[in-house]
């Protein structure tokens, strides 16, 4: 009995043994596997931010958009070469976020929108890089300009491009007024100088659709009786006009491809 007691004691001090060895191995081995896990990790890092170029990596992206890059770096008058600096700069060296350039933290579903602000506010804080010449928008078919309309209703979404159609119709007499198209001017805009002037007709049409966004159907004003209330308040046919007008453009297709917008000039 008690060589069987000793036996017992030595086979369960055994595996005790056995068993704070194994733990001891396997602690090593996650120590170590950590400590691998974590210098892959740096060197990756390490190779990344060495690797990675946002000059190569802002001109691929436009590469990949040159028709729409080109689009707008025409319309607001700045070269793509001072654009892509800008946006470098704007960066800081940091990798490029294709929904927000200019590293604002707002981002933007389409790339339109994305480079509609960003140019917008570029110009306010550096108007040097943009040359603000004026071209006369008589030159263009009226396809093209109802196309505008469509593409930049569809970039911002709550407006309706017939209703904007219609008034471009109804102020510009179906965008027949030579002087109004020469500023390119299609709606009928006034400042306390007189008729508002934009530079192409282009950017007329955007800061159009752009203000009709937002000053009209962003502020609740979405149906042709509550624009005339703040658009044209005085005229007593305004709103019948337009819903007339609107069955013009009821067989009007949706421009919301930008080489099919460039292909109706």
């Amino acid at each position: 009995m008690k060589n069987d007691s000793e036996l017992k004691r030595k086979l369960v001090s055994l595996a005790i043994a056995a068993f704070v060895v194994t733990i001891g191995v396997f602690k090593n081995e996650i120590i170590l596997n950590k400590q691998h896990f974590s210098e892959v990790n740096n060197v990756l890092a390490m190779e990344s931010k060495n690797t990675y170029s946002i000059e190569d990596d802002l001109n691929n992206f436009v590469d990949n958009n040159k028709y729409v890059f080109n689009f707008y770096t025409n319309m607001f008058g700045i070269s793509l070469d001072d654009l892509k600096q800008a946006i470098i700069n704007d960066n800081d060296g940091l990798r490029l976020n294709y929904n927000d350039l200019g590293n604002t933290n707002n981002y933007y579903d389409s790339l339109d929108m994305n480079l509609i602000e960003y140019l917008f506010n570029l110009r306010k804080t550096n108007s040097k890089l943009f040359n603000q010449e004026y071209v006369n928008g008589n030159s263009y078919s009226k396809e093209y300009i109802y196309g505008l309309i469509s593409y930049f209703s569809n970039i911002y979404g709550n407006v309706d491009s017939k209703v904007l159609s219609s008034i471009a119709y109804i102020e510009s007499g179906n965008l027949r007024s030579k002087y109004m198209m020469s500023v390119n001017n299609i709606y009928g805009g006034m400042s306390s100088k007189g008729l508002l002037k934009y530079q192409n007709i282009e950017f007329g049409v955007l800061s159009y659709v752009k203000m009709m966004s937002k000053g009209y159907y962003g502020k609740g004003l979405n149906t042709v009786e509550k624009i005339a209330k703040k658009y044209n308040p005085g005229s007593q046919t305004w709103v019948s006009n337009i819903k007339s007008t609107m069955n013009k453009f009821n067989d009007m297709k949706e421009v919301n491809d930008i080489n099919t917008l460039i292909n109706l000039k």
